[in-house]
């Protein structure tokens, strides 16, 4: 495999950073992974972190190629929904963290993803986006029903509310599913929270990302700091995770970079101090993983 990968997060104009990525690699695959906690409920930072932890865990301990990445994503959503309300109900009192997310897994050329809530992927292809998800959330249904333009979308009085999440004892997550989705030569694959998307106009995003030959960590610094600013006073946490399919060769080596990254920031990357119970949370993934190995 031919890529290269690069991450950033800004804080924001918030007290806490609620958002949390990982990028995996193995010689046969990548996952991109990014949530986004939700601040309208209690420890939102813990439900994005649980996701990502699954993640990481699902892909140590998977071979690969993965043999059903649509079961292996799925699996990832419903797994951690089910390890994020259960968190909650051991709180005292008990409260419901809720957090959006985006997964995506590339491996033999192709990529396939998951999503729910607001927390997007796009595709950018010869300098148009190609594709992206479709936000579960209540201005993207009036959207799609032709009431408010994709303008309308960023300033929307109710541009928060998420139909779709992780968490919650009364919510039961669907998570999209999508692929294979065959990479071509020079594709940008990006994953980004509403505080990345939203401050930023779609058309100077791809020019960023296409119009100067720069590494792909300048370009998207360069958006997510943009974002912050254009949001500034009231910036959301700003969060991108990219890959860019192309010709230098990829490293052979299995790579964890959030466990690399965690050594330098790491308020923004370990867990709380309230876990899950890790070991059943292993015994889990293991049941999981054989699961998918038989499909």
């Amino acid at each position: 495999m031919k890529y290269e990968t690069a991450q950033y997060t800004l804080l924001g104009n918030r007290s806490m950073n609620q958002d949390r990525y990982l990028i995996m690699e193995a010689p046969d695959a990548i996952l991109l992974s990014l949530a986004d906690g939700m601040g309208g409920h209690p420890k939102g930072e813990m439900a994005a972190q649980i996701l990502m932890d699954n993640a990481r865990k699902a892909f140590l301990t998977s071979r690969k190629p993965i043999s059903n990445p649509r079961f292996f994503l799925s699996g990832l959503m419903e797994m951690s929904h089910r390890q994020i309300t259960e968190f909650g109900g051991q709180q005292d009192p008990p409260i419901e963290p809720r957090t959006t997310g985006v997964l995506c897994l590339v491996q033999e050329n192709n990529a396939y993803w998951a999503h729910i809530g607001d927390s997007r992927l796009y595709i950018m292809r010869d300098g148009v986006i190609h594709l992206r998800t479709d936000d579960h959330s209540y201005v993207e249904h009036l959207r799609q029903q032709g009431i408010i333009s994709a303008a309308q979308v960023h300033t929307h009085k109710f541009r928060n509310y998420v139909t779709r999440c992780l968490g919650g004892t009364n919510n039961r997550p669907v998570a999209e599913l999508s692929g294979p989705h065959e990479l071509k030569e020079g594709d940008v694959v990006l994953l980004c929270s509403d505080g990345f998307w939203g401050p930023l106009a779609e058309r100077p995003m791809v020019d960023t990302l296409f119009k100067e030959q720069a590494p792909l960590i300048n370009h998207i610094t360069k958006l997510a700091n943009q974002a912050e600013a254009t949001g500034h006073p009231e910036s959301d946490n700003v969060t991108v995770v990219a890959l860019r399919w192309c010709e230098t060769s990829a490293k052979l080596e299995p790579t964890d970079f959030s466990m690399a990254l965690s050594k330098q920031k790491r308020d923004l990357l370990e867990p709380p101090a309230e876990q899950v119970d890790v070991t059943q949370a292993i015994d889990d993934l293991r049941r999981f993983v054989d699961d998918i190995d038989m499909e």
